[in-house]
């Protein structure tokens, strides 16, 4: 079965611990896109998938305030720019729960969609940036 969201090298930012926590966040939206094209295809709806989104909220909280200590320990000029992005994101994903619970939004491939570019853009746009600033160092 192909990958929903598969990982491109360009994406690597050069710092181990924060690329290996980007590659852990994607892996958790491949098995939340898993679940909900088993449900779609079996009928079913266990929770499994929805308990999938909760785990990858909790551990996207923790990856952005590790990404913070770093940007932090290693004097980012942008750190509070990007705080205020994480907390956006944190605010986004919060609201796209509310909206599935409250039966607003449905689990399907088009929310699927929209999480794989939430964790897209952030990567490739402003954690690029933090790798830039490593590298000019």
């Amino acid at each position: 079965m192909k990958r929903f969201l598969t990982w491109r090298d360009d994406w690597y930012l050069g710092i181990d611990e924060i690329d290996q926590q980007h590659l852990h966040l994607v892996e958790l939206i491949n098995q939340v896109a898993d679940s909900v094209m088993t449900q779609n295809s079996e009928s079913s709806n266990d929770g499994g998938a929805m308990r999938l989104v909760l785990q990858l909220q909790e551990e996207t909280r923790q990856h952005f305030r590790d990404e913070e200590a770093f940007m932090r320990n290693h004097e980012y000029p942008q750190v509070s720019s990007h705080h205020r992005e994480h907390a956006l994101l944190q605010a986004e994903l919060s609201d796209l729960i509310r909206e599935i619970e409250e039966g607003k939004r449905r689990l399907d491939i088009e929310t699927l969609t929209s999480l794989k570019y939430w964790l897209i853009d952030h990567v490739i746009e402003s954690d690029m940036d933090i790798a830039r600033y490593m590298n000019s160092r």
